[in-house]
């Protein structure tokens, strides 16, 4: 059993934050400050419990932080983080209806992704994987103890049946569908999660007769619609986009449309898994059957049902697909997948020394990129639909070079070198061409790999091999810079901040001397105010520098103080704003009388030492700023359960 204090917040783990943040952003911190604040000095419990982290009242609404991502080729997608205060209101929520939201995800037959079950805090099979993992920063919940592991907490809830739509793309089911349906219609909903009418999900609980007829009567539907509204600024039309709360409330709704889309049809004498058959995941839905006439009426039938919950189709990406239902994008995979086998095989096999053996090495590696270019270009895909399993190959690769180089000499080290050039052109090259956060998070992982592999070499040449992925790095702020807008607003995209971090983490004294990176930072520097992302950017990099940045740091601070300042009465309502004041006194490279001034001018609280401003940091931190556990929070988004393909 878990631990009363755990169990009600268990979900900040999990499903309130967006999956796309900064690589080194995290609830943990929340998380494990909630559960061990009353160990603290009574000063510190008093400025968390009356005034850092007071409860919301039910009327209080706040407004998350909203930003960009890209999504594919020019596509742009906002997603948000809840405000941190309402963010607990969603966990203690989720805890205290779990089986509700549970009922309410089993109407629909039709559905291929919504919750299932609660899933066990940690299980024995996580355990086993990932074997002891470095607790860095934070005190550790033993899971011995009868509380949880931060290491392996996974989602609060299982999915049934697909985490990703590429997994219904290649199974079984589909298989199964096209040897009974000769014509498969794929449909979308228009901006499905920015449509939504909060009320509307009492309309699929209850029916919109009874809800109209009972309006603010307290029910599970009534504080779902409430605590969605609260997190997005009191709106009803529209709900955040980012993390799982929002597609539980948005499968709700949406399994209460399969069933009348069903009803419908059924009604006219079309019955399901017969004349048609009817699948949907999230927002996306796919309607087979025997004919056009029955297609032509399951869209029409869909398009009706919809309209009732104020939800309409674009029409621009409906595609349809006659048996065999194979695409552009599967064949494209298939052929990405098979140069992806090559590229582990090639990178794995023994070493050479002899000079013609390593030249021919080089040149299957650029051949092996050609090779993907060309499948990508030919199939008329692109590579953000396609190239998903390009990064995890990559990963078995370095993995499996790692292996081999156990025996490594001066004369096969050259051929090494010419396999890690390799690896790293062909990874730098996709996500040069699928420029997302998720790929990012992947060159992420697999430079963590890639560094415990190079202890194998010289030291010449680790300096030399760092020198190529931070040039990599440059060449992509190069080719993806910040808006001119951005800069002067002291913003940058999400993306560039997490590059930033990548390359940092190669190292920061060569990073910081590259003229893209030493343009960016001096531009921040000398902003008269910084987005969150800039901040973190920017204060991560100067405080991991080995030079003095202390004129540049104090600059930052002042700036961000006075901001800071001059919003003050915000602090409660405005999550980005919120995450700045959290992270400016988290910051070990801010001055602490930096952090009083802030305290005082905030929150009227005097009297904090140096001793009790350290033990505060941990309490109030979202960022690793040490990037002690970096690697550990990029573990954990593996166990989640993520909707878009990487």
């Amino acid at each position: 059993m878990l631990d009363p204090i755990v169990k009600p917040i268990r979900a900040l783990l999990t499903e309130t934050l967006p999956y796309e943040v900064p690589v080194n952003f995290s609830n943990e911190f929340l998380f494990v400050s909630e559960v061990r604040k009353k160990e603290l000095p009574v000063k510190l419990q008093y400025f968390l419990k009356d005034h850092y982290r007071r409860r919301l009242k039910d009327d209080n609404y706040t407004i998350a932080f909203s930003y960009p991502i890209r999504k594919g080729t020019n596509g742009i997608n906002t997603i948000s983080i809840v405000h941190p205060l309402q963010q607990i209101k969603i966990a203690k929520f989720i805890h205290d209806y779990s089986n509700t939201i549970l009922q309410e995800c089993s109407e629909s037959e039709n559905t291929l992704r919504c919750a299932y079950e609660i899933l066990p805090a940690v299980t024995k099979d996580d355990l086993k994987k990932f074997g002891d993992v470095r607790k860095l920063g934070i005190p550790h919940i033993a899971p011995e103890e009868g509380k949880l592991d931060l290491n392996f907490a996974p989602s609060f809830f299982s999915l049934r049946r697909y985490n990703l739509l590429d997994k219904f793309y290649s199974s079984n089911e589909l298989l199964r569908l096209e040897s009974r349906f000769s014509f498969l219609k794929t449909l979308d909903v228009s901006r499905c999660f920015f449509n939504i009418y909060t009320h509307s999900i009492t309309w699929a609980v209850k029916g919109k007769k009874f809800s109209k007829d009972h309006v603010g009567k307290y029910s599970f539907e009534s504080r779902f619609d409430n605590l969605m509204q609260k997190a997005n600024y009191n709106e009803t039309n529209g709900i955040v986009v980012g993390p799982e709360i929002s597609r539980i409330f948005a499968e709700v709704i949406l399994q209460k449309i399969d069933k009348n889309i069903c009803t419908e049809l059924d009604a006219c004498g079309k019955k399901s898994e017969v004349d048609y058959a009817l699948r949907r995941y999230v927002d996306d839905f796919f309607l087979f059957a025997k004919d056009e006439a029955t297609l032509e009426k399951m869209v029409k039938t869909t398009e009706r049902c919809l309209e009732e919950y104020k939800l309409f189709l674009n029409t621009a990406k409906s595609r349809l697909v006659s048996r065999p239902f194979v695409t552009n994008v599967t064949r494209a995979k298939q052929g990405v997948d098979r140069v992806c086998d090559e590229i582990v095989s090639e990178a794995s096999k023994p070493l050479s020394a002899d000079v013609v053996t390593q030249k021919k090495t080089s040149q299957k590696f650029r051949s092996l990129l050609e090779d993907l270019r060309i499948i990508v270009s030919e199939a008329g895909a692109s590579f953000n639909e396609t190239t998903g399993s390009v990064y995890f190959k990559i990963g078995r690769a370095v993995l499996g070079l790692a292996e081999v180089c156990s025996s490594v000499d001066e004369e096969t080290e050259p051929d090494v070198v010419k396999r890690l050039r390799g690896l790293l052109r062909i990874l730098f090259y996709v996500i040069a061409s699928d420029f997302r956060v998720a790929p990012i998070y992947k060159a992420y992982q697999i430079l963590e790999d890639f560094s415990n592999l190079r202890k194998h070499l010289s030291i010449s040449v680790q300096s030399a091999l760092d020198d190529r992925i931070i040039y990599e790095i440059c060449e992509l702020l190069k080719t993806y810079p910040p808006e001119e807008k951005e800069l002067v607003e002291g913003n940058i995209s999400l993306e560039v901040c997490n590059l930033v971090l990548l390359g940092n983490f190669v190292g920061t004294d060569t990073f910081i001397q590259q003229k893209p990176v030493a343009k960016l930072v001096d531009r921040l520097v000398n902003s008269n105010k910084l987005s969150y992302f800039s901040f973190v950017s920017v204060m991560y990099t100067l405080g991991h520098s080995s030079h003095d940045e202390t004129v540049r740091i104090n600059s930052v601070a002042k700036v961000m103080l006075g901001y800071i300042l001059s919003r003050k009465n915000e602090i409660r309502q405005d999550s980005q704003l919120y995450l700045l004041v959290s992270d400016f006194l988290s910051c070990p490279y801010i001055k602490n009388d930096h952090k009083r001034s802030l305290l005082h001018g905030v929150y009227q609280l005097d009297g904090f030492s140096d001793e009790l401003l350290t033990v505060l940091a941990l309490h109030v931190a979202f960022v690793d700023w040490k990037g002690g556990r970096t690697s550990h929070f990029l573990r954990r988004k593996r166990l989640q359960p993520v909707y878009y393909s990487v």
